[in-house]
């Protein structure tokens, strides 16, 4: 469904580093307005590092005007097939609903963070359906669920996978935090 999306509209991601959140937030409005065209931050990771969703005409623009009118480090545009996080997925989300709606779902035994708020789930299946649902179309909170975590306690953790990238995030949010990578 979410390939489906993407195929319909011509869209992607780019990540922009160097700038703060709000320094991003205007970066998207004024590539919005330059190219007539939808960005939007999708990816909160951390202060410093956002990723940005929209038509690859906006996205475009935000390579373009990022460096010299907003003084960012850099821009990267992300392999990716559309602006996941944005309201470019709004098609997914029927189709996504109706798969979780025959699957079951059983109370986290532990906590599980939604990126959606950065607050754990709640206890009732349906409620995570939805959440789910709207992780499709909703910013990922990398920011707010690490200081989340770190609020509630958590010394260390692991992160299962390629890549390091919550292990960046942690130490650019607490350097006192260790992530260990487990490789799969």
């Amino acid at each position: 469904a979410m390939q489906a999306a993407s195929d319909a509209s011509p869209s992607g991601m780019v990540s922009v580093i160097g700038l703060k959140r709000d320094v991003v937030e205007s970066l998207c409005a004024k590539a919005s307005e330059i190219s007539g065209e939808k960005v939007a931050i999708a990816n909160y990771l951390c202060d410093g590092n956002y990723a940005v969703s929209g038509s690859m005409k906006a996205c475009d623009t935000v390579c373009e005007i990022a460096k010299p009118d907003f003084k960012a480090r850099m821009t990267v545009k992300l392999a990716v097939a559309g602006a996941f996080h944005t309201e470019f997925m709004s098609t997914a989300v029927d189709a996504l609903g109706a798969v979780l709606k025959d699957v079951e779902i059983k109370p986290p035994r532990i906590p599980v963070i939604s990126n959606v708020n950065a607050e754990p789930h709640t206890d009732d299946p349906q409620t995570i359906r939805e959440t789910l649902a709207k992780q499709v179309t909703s910013p990922v909170r990398w920011e707010e669920t690490m200081q989340s975590l770190i609020n509630n306690g958590l010394e260390s953790g692991y992160e299962v996978g390629p890549g390091k990238v919550i292990a960046g995030i942690m130490k650019r949010t607490d350097k006192s935090k260790t992530i260990v990578d487990v490789e799969v």
